[in-house]
């Protein structure tokens, strides 16, 4: 059931303030109805104390992280080489189903893994040809030019091992690649 804020109905100005501060344009007035969740979930949460000798989780995330970080090259040299040979299948069988999924998931793979790894620009390439495989039903319709470049250029980040967001080469061949993307898949709206 709903319960007005007292907030919100004894205090109007604060209300007000919201609506002033908000910057998404959206208005919340002094009538505005507030849910207060049922119970405070803190409660449920068990609580416990650390002890002489437990070991930080987060540095041993870390640290485990920095021991895996010396096989981040050969992970994503297999993730890249994977894409490229789903690409081809794709490609000769005009993307059907099958073969359109499985390159889908290798493009969707690097783009969750590749920042971890070291390779930001990697992934949002990979990002920009999911959005790409996203908006384009039809595999007919797909413009295979781009997406071979999505492709090739994934494969030189990697190649060329340009990590992080130091590489302007490859800041500018994403950027040029998700404003391509977004016209494409713009014209394809309009067209519908």
């Amino acid at each position: 059931m709903r319960k007005k804020s007292k907030t919100a109905t004894a205090e109007p100005e604060v209300a007000e303030e919201v609506a002033a501060e908000s910057a998404d344009g959206i208005e919340i007035g002094a009538d505005a109805e507030f849910l207060q969740p049922p119970s405070d979930l803190r409660k449920k949460v068990k609580q416990r104390a650390s002890k002489p000798g437990d070991k930080d989780p987060v540095a041993e995330a870390e640290a485990a992280l920095a021991r895996m970080a010396v096989s981040f090259d050969g992970w994503m040299s297999e993730e890249t080489q994977r894409l490229a040979e789903l690409w081809t299948a794709a490609d000769l069988t005009d993307f059907e189903i099958e073969a359109r999924d499985a390159f889908y998931r290798a493009a969707h793979d690097i783009k969750g893994q590749a920042a971890t790894m070291g390779f930001p620009m990697a992934g949002r390439i990979a990002g920009s040809l999911c959005r790409l495989l996203d908006g384009i039903d039809a595999g007919d319709r797909l413009p295979r030019e781009l997406v071979r470049q999505h492709v090739q250029s994934v494969r030189a980040i990697i190649v060329e091992n340009a990590r992080e967001d130091t590489s302007e080469t490859a800041r500018l061949l994403a950027e040029r690649l998700d404003e391509v993307t977004d016209d494409y898949l713009e014209r394809v709206a309009q067209a519908a």
